[in-house]
């Protein structure tokens, strides 16, 4: 493609160096340009792109996109220049003129819990249909039985551009992306036709980021204000004030939805009767019952495989045959991932939960799973550089629900995390602290006793620790497997 088809009223060519240059792509990262790119330069919260010019020329960059006031420190330099006011929405649309093509159905969901179980649910549902599907979040790009590893929950915008071309370009025309507060807030999904919107929850989380729960849920509500298609459907937990607050907003837009969670809802989840092996849902769908059952053994995870089940009923997949697909789909991994402990017959279970109410929601579950269960414990910390709130309720609830706690580091980053540590203890007295992570899980592990149930939390799937800034290796399940494989030799 020229640079003259890309020059239009809102970005204006201000330094050529080359009569009409032929571009091959654009990206925001000097680390991702190469020969022929355009290099769009972005103020970001810690750094200028602008300082990254000579990286991204050496990397063979033909243009740079920058504000007026920024092209002045590299009018010197042998480069053309174009410029823009916003240049992360200039550089989306250059981005989608090289990626244009997108999956026909784009289910988007946002929350603070269950956006990664329902979006696995969901993809999982279309799998099972032999449905061509995809995934993006958490836990990376899924599709075909392959994964790509994602950095963040919602990719950057001009990498989930090229992402759902890419995915197009695989035959995939259903596609559930994770929607977060961050991705919302900044439009890095602003770019893509999504016709289904999902509200799961709202609890306090990222107030680091958003300052306020009002801010943060302004940056959620914008799925359903500025981004779904009029045309599309919501898929609403109104069970919460906030979902309420979905459902108005959706009214007064003439957006269809519907709404499950409470009595007035239009998926009621009447009872869920608890098996050794499964779990059998009784639910109200539009004032008619229905049985169903499921692996899961949650009502938090049931609620959320419900979400899933909507929003893939809303694409006029059949009820009898979503029934029968959902019978032994499994949940997540990181999400109340059970291990079993057989020689001394206790059960660990890890989860992602970082926030007090997914620690709170997961802890009242383990109580309903086993019955017979002796002791319930509970392993966590809270990550550094992130809303320090959170680290009083989630030692309260533990305090609270838990028989033994065990206090130890999650994702410290640049925090000091003995201090991270002493903040949960003030509201959590009577826990063991131990900083290092694999020796807590040893410890707690080595304490077990018959019909214990042991809860490890807070990072669930992730393959790391960040600590100062690096990522080291580890796996929470790797660790728990480890020490029960000791712990065995000696029992």
């Amino acid at each position: 493609m020229l640079l003259s088809k890309i020059i239009n009223n809102d970005i204006k060519l201000i330094k050529r160096i080359e009569n009409d240059v032929p571009i091959s792509g654009i990206d925001t990262d000097s680390r991702k340009i190469k020969k022929g790119m355009i290099f769009a330069a972005i103020q970001g919260d810690k750094t200028n792109g602008i300082n990254y010019t000579d990286k991204a020329i050496n990397a063979g960059a033909k243009v740079i996109l920058c504000n007026i006031k920024d092209s002045k420190k590299i009018f010197n330099k042998n480069i053309n220049i174009i410029t823009a006011k916003n240049i992360k929405i200039s550089a989306c649309i250059i981005c989608k003129k090289f990626f244009p093509s997108q999956p026909k159905n784009i289910a988007a969901i946002t929350g603070t819990n269950g956006k990664t179980s329902i979006a696995y649910y969901l993809n999982k549902i279309w799998n099972q249909a032999k449905i061509k599907s995809a995934s993006i979040g958490t836990l990376g790009i899924k599709y075909y039985n392959k994964n790509i590893p994602t950095e963040l929950t919602t990719p950057d915008a001009i990498d989930l551009i090229k992402n759902v071309d890419f995915l197009k370009k695989q035959k995939i025309n259903f596609l559930a992306l994770e929607a977060s507060s961050h991705g919302l807030s900044q439009k890095r999904i602003d770019y893509l036709r999504v016709n289904r919107g999902v509200f799961s929850n709202l609890s306090r989380d990222h107030l680091d980021y958003h300052r306020s729960i009002g801010n943060y849920f302004a940056s959620k509500k914008r799925l359903f204000t500025e981004i779904l298609d009029m045309n599309g459907i919501a898929i609403i937990n109104n069970y919460c004030k906030y979902g309420k607050k979905i459902e108005s907003i959706c009214k007064r837009k003439n957006i269809k939805y519907v709404t499950y969670g409470t009595e007035k809802s239009d998926w009621i989840i009447e009872k869920i009767n608890f098996f050794k092996g499964h779990s059998e849902v009784s639910i109200l769908i539009f004032g008619k019952p229905y049985q169903f059952k499921t692996k899961l053994k949650a009502r938090f995870q049931i609620e959320n495989l419900v979400c899933s089940m909507i929003v893939a009923r809303s694409y006029n997949l059949p009820l009898k045959q979503l029934f029968n697909l959902v019978e032994n789909i499994k949940e997540p991994p990181g999400r109340l991932e059970k291990v079993n402990f057989k020689k001394i017959s206790s059960n660990i279970y890890i989860d992602y939960a970082h926030t007090p109410i997914a620690l709170k929601k997961a802890l009242i579950a383990l109580k309903g799973i086993q019955s017979n269960y002796a002791s319930l414990k509970v392993l966590f910390g809270c990550g550094g550089n992130r809303d320090k709130g959170k680290r009083r309720l989630m030692g309260k609830y533990a305090f609270e629900m838990a028989d033994e706690v065990y206090i130890t580091d999650d994702n410290p980053r640049y925090e000091n995390p003995k201090k991270i540590r002493e903040q949960i203890l003030k509201y959590c007295k009577g826990a063991y602290e131990i900083s290092d992570r694999k020796e807590a899980i040893f410890f707690a592990i080595n304490r077990l006793k018959k019909f214990d149930i042991l809860l490890v939390a807070g990072k669930g799937h992730e393959k790391y620790q960040e600590i100062d800034g690096k990522r080291y290796f580890f796996d929470d399940k790797k660790v728990v497997l480890d020490a029960i494989k000791a712990r065995e030799k000696v029992c």
